[in-house]
């Protein structure tokens, strides 16, 4: 007889978990909090729009991006049918095979130019590209461009013994830049991962900042894809549905108030409506926040770990990420893929999603009154700082002022002194605000967000438990979970879910294949200056690119910028020569096993 698992959780941790075990035979019951399954990555119907069979605007609690290192992800997808059993809910993805920086200070879209940075020296070329029309200096691109280099050939050791003690800011030495270049330093960060570089652990945004930096610098069209469509239509939907075709039991509306021990085990699960469930395993497949207010004292005293989350300050370890769409008359296709604003106040990344819908019709074919053309996503990371419009914080605003900050914070950006608006307010039909937002009455704020992310601030690695945990038949399922992935992503979630399915199929000493986890890659060629550095490391030494180099680095910028010389964008060597540095660095590099600069 089939061993019973009870997946407490539907977002897409839960879904992921069910559906890896119900492939390997297990008898599955998924049990969401809510009406809706999907968690953070499902859709958000702006409810009552669709007239004359036309479906609701789609609203999102934030747009849906799939980079090429997702890799767990995609693997599920592909084995997510669709109604034509030749495809697959991977087949609705499409590639954003541009992305491009708006800047405030020029009034314009950067197209950014993309080129696969696979050696140390083409990476700082691909960082003097990503600035090339911004604001800055060569100074503090080569500085800047230094520090990722140094994070891409320092050992996996160094990383996780140095780099998670510390933040991104202390890493980079951020206070040694320009203070204008700072601006940037701070707003990338929030931008790609939401997460604050002064409070965030520097493995954490290190690693994954890479990979970003790698895939919006590469050529190809699996390196930033986007939805092609509203994301449960797309995915969920199918997902879901497939998912009951195999027989996984489905139930809604059931939220977890407790797990009840019975020896070293879980013995039942308690639901808020009065109603339990029994299983063989539990997965506790539930967001950080709920987790920690699950986890009782009595558990906590069989699992160190699983006491470390009940304990732990969530205010410290989450933040907000949080979506808003506009709704457009005529679509503003901007560029076809993500928009970066990394001088905008509440760190904005916006794509246009219209323009890659286009399974089943146009847009205003399938939505709303039929008015509706267009569809400008955007995310907002930044929470607590003032905004260029209203003097209030994200989280101080009322949903009104928060809909007519971005768009100003856009416009700005975007609509070039002189030229045809990209943004007219003429155009806006209306807006849609993230609903794991709870609002007072009237919108009265600050709100409460049901929707918090994991920021991981240095540290953090630590308390965060593995898949298994000591108790005979409870593992956890979500992205909190100690990953390769190692982010609060989607990708993240789904890794964490197969540790969580491989973790039961060891417990049962199952001859079922396990599900699939793969580490993150970077580039081969960095193999070589890893190995060096971890023998450094080991020997208790300094990366090569740090310490005496750096400080000399930031020493000439500083001199450089008194003397006037360290303005304009000129090559990074030619930087460098003016300095008298370029030996001292092609020495380190040397060093590293990287050859002298082209």
């Amino acid at each position: 007889m089939a061993k019973k698992v009870a997946v407490l959780g539907g977002g897409v941790a839960g879904l992921s978990a069910a559906h890896e075990l119900v492939e390997r035979g297990f008898d599955v019951h998924l049990y969401e909090g809510s009406a809706h399954l999907g968690g953070k990555s499902r859709s958000h119907p702006v409810l009552g729009t669709g007239t004359d069979g036309r479906a609701d605007l789609p609203g999102e609690h934030g747009f849906r991006f799939y980079p090429s290192f997702y890799r767990h992800l995609i693997d599920t997808m592909e084995r997510i049918p669709l109604s034509d059993p030749t495809k697959n809910v991977a087949g609705n993805l499409r590639a954003a095979d541009h992305a491009a920086i708006a800047s405030a200070d020029s009034q314009r879209i950067h197209e950014f130019v993309r080129k696969r940075p696979d050696t140390p020296y083409s990476v700082l070329q691909s960082l003097e590209l990503f600035f090339q029309d911004m604001d800055v200096d060569a100074a503090d691109v080569s500085l800047f461009g230094l520090k990722v280099l140094q994070y891409l050939t320092s050992s996996k050791e160094r990383r996780d013994a140095e780099y998670e003690t510390m933040s991104w800011w202390e890493f980079c030495q951020g206070h040694r830049f320009s203070e204008n270049f700072q601006r940037y330093l701070r707003a990338i960060p929030r931008t790609m991962v939401a997460m604050d570089p002064e409070v965030s652990s520097a493995r954490t945004i290190g690693t994954i900042s890479m990979q970003l930096i790698l895939d919006f610098a590469t050529e190809g069209v699996n390196n930033d894809r986007t939805m092609g469509g509203p994301t449960s239509e797309m995915w969920i939907d199918p997902w879901v549905a497939h998912l009951a075709g195999q027989g996984v039991q489905i139930h809604t509306n059931k939220r977890v108030a407790s797990l009840n021990l019975s020896g070293n085990a879980i013995g039942d699960v308690t639901f808020e409506d009065g109603t339990s469930a029994t299983a063989d395993y539990f997965v506790l497949a539930v967001p950080l926040d709920i987790a920690h207010k699950l986890i009782s004292a009595d558990m906590g005293n069989l699992d160190p770990k699983l006491e470390q989350v009940r304990t732990a300050d969530m205010d410290s370890l989450l933040a907000w990420m949080v979506g808003i769409q506009y709704f457009t008359y005529e679509d503003v296709p901007m560029v076809p893929g993500h928009v970066f604003y990394p001088d905008s106040k509440w760190a904005l990344t916006s794509i246009s999603q219209a323009q890659f819908w286009d399974e089943g019709g146009i847009f205003r074919q399938r939505y709303g009154d039929g008015s509706v053309g267009g569809i400008v996503s955007v995310d907002i990371s930044e929470w607590k700082k003032p905004g260029h419009f209203v003097n209030k914080t994200a989280e101080q605003a009322t949903p009104d002022e928060i809909a007519d900050e971005v768009w100003k914070q856009i416009k700005r950006s975007v609509n070039e002194v002189g030229e045809e608006e990209v943004l007219a307010d003429e155009n806006l039909h209306s807006w849609h605000l993230d609903d794991e937002l709870e609002y007072g009455v009237g919108g009265a704020a600050p709100p409460i967000n049901h929707g918090r992310l994991l920021v991981h601030p240095p540290g953090s690695w630590q308390i965060r438990p593995t898949a298994g945990t000591a108790l005979d038949n409870l593992v956890l399922a979500s992205d909190y979970v100690r990953t390769y992935t190692d982010l609060a992503t989607m990708e993240g979630a789904n890794e964490a879910a197969r540790r969580a399915v491989n973790a039961i199929l060891d417990r049962e000493g199952s001859a079922s294949p396990r599900a699939g986890v793969w580490k993150l890659e970077e580039p081969a060629g960095f193999d070589l200056p890893k190995r060096v550095d971890r023998k450094r490391f080991l020997a208790g030494k300094p990366h090569i690119l740090d310490g005496d180099l750096m400080n000399a680095a930031f020493r000439a910028a500083e001199i450089g910028r008194k003397l006037g010389n360290a303005t304009g964008l000129g090559a990074l060597d030619d930087y460098l020569d003016r300095f008298k540095l370029s030996r001292l660095i092609e020495a380190a590099l040397s060093k590293l096993g990287v050859i002298k600069y082209p």
